[in-house]
């Protein structure tokens, strides 16, 4: 487990490298986000306007659970956006070279592809989550545990959609269209989830966790509803890293030929 540490270390520290070398394409990219993401605050605005309470969500809730999502989006993206990829490496035959290593190939894979986005997305989230804090009092106690349950459910869920790429080829495009619609579903207002729907969100692909659960706790102060989202995001993650490694085992060898190291 510490050699495993260590590696994770060394490829992080590399890909912040690749990142700091890249600092132009790093702040054009988050300024177009900021400016992308700061578009949905007017239609909020009129929404909540119209109507301040919307089956009990007002826009305290969805201003914290939105940039709650985009921190955990942001993050995922800055750190580990290989997993985003891995249908593609599939594809191409990328994780032959991974198979000649004596380290997880997931920790390789998913670090394997730096890419100059979500920095955005982490600024304008935490300039959200501190400015809920100021103007509406929502407490900040265990919001670095929120995040990070946040950016294990959003890995998870993108690592579970991208290992279908093991059984179906070409599944790159559809597997970054699954990427896309489950964060719109997790920041959006949590009463749209009833019924059926409430039940996938809270298991199949569970949205609720990453961000409903969350906020829940953060308004009425029930430790029980952290337990919940601690230990469902441990559950979906052991779930995803099985199922990977379910379909590396049907991984087909590709033409390309390397040794990384």
């Amino acid at each position: 487990m510490a050699a495993e540490l260590r590696y994770f270390w060394a490829l992080l520290c590399m890909s912040f490298k690749s990142l700091a070398a890249q600092r132009s394409a790093l702040i054009v990219r988050a300024c177009l986000a900021l400016v992308n993401h700061c578009a949905y605050f007017p239609v909020w605005y009129i929404i909540f306007s119209l109507s301040p309470d919307i089956m009990g969500w007002t826009m305290q809730h969805a201003l914290f659970t939105y940039g709650l999502c985009i921190v955990s989006l942001g993050t995922v993206s800055l750190i580990a956006f290989g997993l985003r990829t891995i249908p593609e490496q599939i594809d191409h035959g990328e994780f032959d070279a991974y198979l000649t290593l004596p380290r997880p190939v997931l920790i390789s894979a998913a670090l394997s592809s730096p890419k100059n986005s979500g920095l955005g997305e982490i600024i304008l989230g935490l300039g959200l989550l501190i400015f809920c804090h100021i103007h509406y009092g929502s407490s900040l106690l265990f919001l670095p545990l929120l995040i990070i349950i946040g950016c294990v459910i959003f890995a998870s869920s993108v690592l579970f959609f991208a290992t279908i790429g093991f059984w179906i080829k070409q599944f790159y495009g559809s597997a970054d269209e699954m990427y896309f619609n489950f964060n719109l579903l997790a920041n959006r207002p949590a009463p749209i989830f009833t019924g059926a729907l409430q039940f996938i969100a809270l298991t199949f692909v569970p949205v609720s966790l990453m961000a409903r659960v969350s906020v829940d706790y953060v308004m009425t102060h029930h430790l029980i509803l952290l337990v919940y989202a601690v230990i469902g995001a441990v559950a979906y993650a052991f779930i995803a890293v099985s199922f990977f490694h379910i379909g590396l085992r049907r991984y087909e060898s590709g033409s390309r030929f390397g040794v990384r190291g």
